[in-house]
Parts: C-alpha cells; structure tokens; sequence
C-alpha cells in the first residue's frame, strides 16, 4: 500500500525542482463527516485519517472502516505548512486553508446553485497533485509552483494517478477548490478538464471555488463562494 499510484517516481529530478524542497507525497486524508439536510450543511472534523492506495482499492491508516459516501475536497499541491521541518509530510489543509474551509464551506456553499442531496458523507481531502511543487519556498514562487505541477501531471503520470485515486474513492461529489481559477491554462481548470474526461457532470458532481485560503481577508468573505 502506498500514498499513491506513482511507484518509483522522484521529484526530486524534476527539471524545476528547488533544493531543499519536500520530495514525499502528502497522502490523501480523512477530515470528518458533512450532514446535508435539505439547504442546512454542516461539517464535523474528526481525527484525521490517512489513505492507503492499493491495486484493489484504499485503506485508511487506522485500519477503521467508513462505511457511507465520499465527498472529495481537491486541492492542487500540498503547501510548505503540510511538512515538518524535516520535510516529512504532517497532513493537508493545514493553517489558514483548513482553518478557512471548516469555517466558511456552509456559507461559500450557500452563496451558489450546487445541490447536495441529504445524507452524511465522509469527507476527504486529497491534492491533485501529492508532492510540493512550490518546493516549500517562502515567499511562493506561482510560476515555479505551476511548472513542477504541470510536469509532473502532464509528463510523469500525475494525472493518471489521480484518476486511479478518484477512481477507488468512488466519490459521490467532488469540489475542485485549486488555485488559477479563470486562466484556461490554469491549474483548476485542467482539474476540471480531467472531471469531465472521468465523465463527472459539473453543477451535477462536482462544482469548482476559489481556494480557501482566500476565503477570508480582514474579517470579510466575500470570497467563499462555490459555483
């Protein structure tokens, strides 16, 4: 069992790569439970729980099962908040993009037309790309950020990878919150472009927002909105 589908990939020989840079994959994780009742949604984080992919499916880390429906949050690269000092791995959606998402998904929920049905869900968060493509380096460089993207999921099996997660995860709704929102050649929209080649209908299965770390500034949030 593995983090991913990427056996014996290196990141760190990418022609961008920075040294110093996270070369581990950010595994997948469970966050908690989302209940959907009627227009009333309401999330309850858990303990996180990481994912184990292999050839007949997933695992989670602390061998429970989770039985119901997945709701799969996508976010495009773990950040250098997601990897301790040693640059192993500590989990996703950590500072202000966790803390924003639990905070203000009801509401960037509500601002949209995406209908939910009601029913209890797990909700996972997962990173279409696993490996820290910014290289951690503060401040962040977006275009270095985007090249290692780019190459790994176009040139060294990133997107497939990806659809074999989704895949096993067999999620029922999916909300694709990467960065780059309105370039055409931006990291969210080729997300949305891998959806509906895996045959996901938008505003049906999957709807798309800016990322969360955005969602608050100054005590307004005006920019949590899903669409």
């Amino acid at each position: 069992m593995a983090a991913n589908y990427m056996e014996g990939f290196d990141f760190s020989r990418l022609e961008h790569y920075q040294r110093g840079g996270a070369v581990l994959p950010n595994g997948d994780q469970y966050m908690g439970k989302l209940d959907v009742h009627d227009d009333l949604v309401e999330i309850f984080p858990d303990k996180r729980d990481t994912i184990s992919y292999h050839a007949g499916g997933y695992n989670f880390k602390s061998g429970m099962n989770r039985p119901g429906e997945n709701v799969v949050v996508i976010l495009e690269s773990p950040h250098r908040f997601e990897y301790d000092r040693s640059n192993n791995p500590v989990g996703l959606a950590m500072g202000k993009t966790g803390d924003n998402f639990f905070s203000y998904f009801p509401e960037a929920l509500g601002k949209g037309r995406f209908h939910m049905a009601s029913g209890k869900y797990n909700l996972i968060f997962t990173n279409a790309v696993q490996y820290q493509t910014s290289c951690g380096l503060n401040p962040i460089d977006r275009d270095l950020r985007d090249a290692n993207w780019i190459d790994v999921y176009e040139n060294h099996g990133g997107k497939d990878d990806f659809k074999w997660r989704l895949y096993a995860l067999n999620p029922k709704y999916l909300f694709n919150l990467c960065t780059g929102g309105k370039n055409p050649q931006g990291l969210r929209q080729k997300v949305t472009d891998t959806l509906e080649e895996m045959e996901f209908v938008k505003s049906r299965d999957f709807a798309e927002g800016r990322h969360p770390s955005s969602w608050e500034y100054g005590g307004n949030s005006n920019n949590a909105i899903i669409y």
